[in-house]
């Protein structure tokens, strides 16, 4: 990535009075003022953004997801495990460089002008 395209990013994200990376931000910034044991971030499979905070308090876990769900965010989830006696609270955003991919049509786009063969002797 040379120093023009990451200009363009920064760029975008002043445009959009906005950071990639806001929601989750917030999430970590308002989960450390409650016992947690764990937060982590990572990208999901799709172009999600994805940060999970773990915690063994059920009030702490009530009000993480109270909180990530007032930023209208895509999702939050909270897995209980018994065995290890701890809540997982998962908060999904869109990452805005890479989101736009799936709620476009690409693959039709680019295979319209292949013509479709049928297995059973016909074609598109």
């Amino acid at each position: 990535m040379n120093q023009d395209s990451l200009q363009w990013w920064k760029e975008e994200d002043v445009k959009k009075g906005e950071s990639m990376q806001a929601e989750r931000k917030q999430i970590i910034r308002y989960a450390l003022d409650y016992e947690i044991e764990d937060i982590s971030t990572y990208s999901g499979y799709k172009g999600d953004l994805i940060a999970k905070v773990v915690t063994k308090d059920l009030n702490a876990a009530v009000e993480i997801q109270r909180y990530a769900r007032s930023l209208n965010i895509l999702d939050v989830v909270v897995k209980h495990n018994p065995n290890l006696a701890i809540y997982e609270i998962y908060c999904v955003t869109k990452d805005s460089h890479v989101y736009h991919l799936k709620e476009e049509n690409i693959m039709e786009e680019v295979h319209s002008h292949h013509t479709v063969k049928d297995p059973w002797g016909g074609s598109k």
